[in-house]
């Protein structure tokens, strides 16, 4: 299984989790809160798939210098993980179209689900090549650290069954402060990257400079900047060119 195709079967996965939850709220829509709930958490799905089907497209830049830096990769316990979750996913459908399920019956799926690797393989996917997507606050995309705590949360009220309870990782801090360099520049797409101190290379645009203009911003000009930790990876932020 090469990479594209490894994008392929976790969009895949995403996709059909989405569709899963959707069709589990439909069970439960005269309970507002536990209908909501699945709708919160298809659409938490919806997007990872819409952000999954975003990073492959960096394939089509072939950024050989962001592939070389970026430390990021997938191996073959992820495809075999991705395997199983499929295998998984396709019983849970079965159940859905022939049996009446319940709330602890649910719970079961999506513990399941959720306490496999999938979230782990789909943070690593969208890091893979080293590009990074900024989020709104506003919008409807949410990190995986805030939908696991959504998770958790609801699971903890409601769930009585034995499967345990998800781990929610810490998120990470906000920001971080850094000193670097430029090290590439694109002036007709206007922005560039950053290499920091520890290897990481970290996209910006001309907005992002705080002190000093684009026209100032050169390759190998050494800078001060801090680190935003977007759900989708980390963006260089409040630059200070030397």
């Amino acid at each position: 299984m090469n990479i594209s195709e490894v994008f392929d079967a976790a969009i895949d996965i995403e996709k059909r989790l989405s569709n899963l939850y959707y069709k589990l709220s439909n069970l439960f829509r005269d309970n507002s809160e536990v209908y909501n709930f699945w709708i919160k958490i298809a659409d938490h799905e919806k997007s990872h798939c819409e952000t999954l089907t975003l990073s492959k497209g960096c394939q089509s830049w072939n950024h050989s210098s962001a592939k070389k830096k970026n430390r990021t990769s997938v191996d073959v316990t992820d495809i075999s993980a991705l395997q199983l979750l499929n295998a998984m996913i396709k019983d849970f459908e079965r159940i859905l179209k022939k049996e009446m399920v319940s709330l602890q019956d649910a719970l079961d799926m999506l513990l399941k689900i959720e306490n496999s690797e999938i979230n782990h393989i789909y943070d690593r996917l969208v890091r893979i090549y080293g590009f990074q997507f900024q989020q709104k606050p506003e919008e409807s995309h949410r990190s995986v650290y805030e939908h696991m705590k959504i998770i958790k949360a609801f699971a903890k009220k409601y769930y009585r069954g034995n499967i345990p309870q998800i781990q929610v990782e810490a998120a990470p801090s906000d920001i971080s402060s850094k000193a670097g360099k430029i090290t590439e520049i694109t002036p007709d797409m206007s922005y560039g990257f950053i290499e920091g101190g520890d290897g990481e290379r970290y996209m910006f645009l001309p907005e992002d400079i705080s002190a000093g203009t684009w026209d100032n911003a050169e390759v190998n000009k050494s800078v001060q900047f801090s680190v935003v930790n977007l759900p989708w990876g980390a963006r260089a932020k409040d630059i200070k060119i030397s």
